[in-house]
């Protein structure tokens, strides 16, 4: 009947749109991600809550993620005759523009021993591994043992002491100085870790310090899995052995040395005190340094999910209802 036809058409398009199952997913999306980021969680991809509600494995950075990330020199021991005041001078000379926390361990000690002000030269980053750069005509190389032998030689007799992260300081004449710094853990690291693992996740550490550092601090969150001296390829393609296996794996760092394996995992968080290109190269920022955010992150992600469930099952009911009502003309358009 065409007199009944035009207002059944206007009812049913009334009714009908905007469509309650289109909206059930993006409304709850958006709800959560405004509260996340009242509470300082800057989310920037759309699939973090869903792909953290399903998540299997949870892969911690450790220097500036899972500890303080301000390391402190506690001991410098000199390897020849250059004097302390000599190292720490050529080591921040060598550092300035660099923002791993070591990097800035080391530049504040030299600063409180007002040791003398140089400038380093074509000064290169290796990532996970240190840098090179030349001090007043001579090349220099700061970082892992590895890469210091690779200039300065190996060493004859070179006991690292355990529990320390270890900077050396070597060149074409020899090893000249070897730098302990330590760091401590976040006040909420062990609760963070602990969540976790209540939720059936299992906790891994990657970080590119000493193994015996790393299977420490590990030990001390009792975290499932733990591997040291890591560049960052190698965390990428653990990473990536762990997603052949169907894991579905949530990163989380803070440095250069991480963005990689930040943009290789399933969804990953930069700390907002970290580096740029970490947080560039990932899918939400915790806008500080407590990690507790990120089990706030979680708590969100499954109450987006569980109402989002909700959302679709009542659209659904709606639909089945209404629709049929409005086009055997049981609902008028006012209605």
């Amino acid at each position: 009947d065409a007199s009944r036809a035009w207002p059944l058409a206007i009812a049913v398009l009334v009714v009908s749109c905007p469509c309650a199952l289109s909206l059930a997913t993006p409304s709850a999306l958006a709800a959560a991600t405004d509260r996340l980021l009242s509470q300082g969680v800057l989310v920037m991809q759309p699939h973090v809550l869903e792909t953290l509600h399903r998540a299997t494995h949870i892969v911690f950075d450790k220097t500036g993620t899972l500890t303080e990330g301000k390391p402190g020199l506690s001991q410098l021991t000199m390897l020849d005759e250059m004097s302390e005041e000599t190292a720490l001078s050529i080591a921040a000379a060598l550092e300035v523009g660099s923002a791993h926390p070591l990097s800035q361990g080391l530049m504040a000690a030299a600063k409180e021993q007002a040791a003398t002000a140089r400038s380093a030269e074509r000064a290169t980053h290796y990532p996970g591994q240190g840098l090179e750069g030349q001090v007043e005509g001579q090349s220099y190389r700061i970082g892992s043992s590895s890469f210091v032998a690779a200039l300065a030689g190996e060493p004859s007799l070179l006991q690292e002491p355990r529990q320390v992260s270890c900077v050396y300081l070597g060149s074409e004449q020899g090893w000249h100085a070897r730098f302990e710094l330590t760091d401590r853990l976040k006040a909420d690291a062990l609760q963070t870790v602990r969540y976790f693992k209540s939720r059936g996740m299992s906790t891994v550490l990657l970080s590119g310090d000493a193994p015996v550092i790393v299977d420490q601090v590990a030990s001390s969150l009792s975290m499932d899995a733990a591997q040291g001296g890591m560049l960052p390829q190698q965390k990428l393609d653990y990473v990536l052995g762990l997603q052949r296996e169907g894991a579905v794996v949530v990163m989380v760092g803070d440095g250069i040395n991480d963005a990689a394996v930040l943009r290789g995992a399933d969804v990953s968080f930069a700390m907002g005190s970290g580096a740029a290109l970490a947080q560039s190269h990932s899918d939400a920022v915790l806008l500080s340094a407590k990690l507790s955010l990120l089990t706030q992150a979680a708590d969100a992600a499954a109450s987006c999910m569980r109402v989002i469930r909700q959302n679709l099952a009542w659209a659904t009911v709606y639909n089945l209802l209404a629709i049929p009502a409005a086009a055997c003309g049981l609902l008028a358009p006012w209605m």
